[in-house]
């Protein structure tokens, strides 16, 4: 076998042994998230009821909802502060502009996300939504790419982005919860 079927071979490897770990770390991130919002929801002070956008939620759901995307912005501003570096607040911009097409096209609903109806603007908020999300996700890598920030800044932005991914998966789980 030649230089090149090695390398074709070992790609094959790559590619699997990556695909295998994204599954697992999919099916973890949905048990942390399913254990969060268990969590939050069987706290003794659940009987208290408060409300966002029409969805009806305990009170300690919304505490720690609103906890979760503190400490996701705290990060944010912490990730600029140790470094006294500003750019990467460039990605908070993002934290803005991802949950505008829900918000315009969606009704407001995160529901529209996974459901396969469609048409000329819910697939529109959908590739925004998507697009905003992996700029989240490229805006600190090209920042460190081009040397504007500190590795550590990009891996404190990266902990942030997870917790903000955290808190809106919850919200949406919450939100399709009958019990609430």
């Amino acid at each position: 076998m030649n230089r090149e079927g090695h390398y074709f071979i070992y790609l094959m490897f790559l590619f699997e042994n990556i695909s295998n770990s994204m599954q697992l770390v999919t099916f973890k991130l949905s048990n942390l998230i399913h254990t969060i919002t268990n969590l939050i929801s069987s706290c003794p002070l659940s009987h208290l009821n408060g409300s966002i956008a029409g969805f009806h939620f305990p009170d300690i759901v919304l505490a720690g909802l609103a906890f979760m995307f503190s400490s996701s912005i705290l990060l944010q501003i912490l990730a600029c502060a140790i470094y006294n570096n500003w750019w990467p607040m460039l990605s908070a911009l993002m934290y803005v502009l991802v949950p505008m097409p829900c918000l315009f096209f969606g009704g407001g609903s995160t529901q529209f996300l996974i459901s396969r109806d469609g048409g000329g603007w819910m697939d529109a908020a959908k590739f925004l939504t998507g697009a905003s999300a992996v700029g989240s996700i490229a805006i600190p890598i090209i920042l460190r790419h081009a040397d504007l920030i500190q590795t550590g800044a990009m891996f404190i932005e990266f902990v942030s982005f997870f917790i903000f991914v955290c808190t809106v998966m919850c919200f949406h789980r919450a939100s399709l919860d009958d019990e609430w």
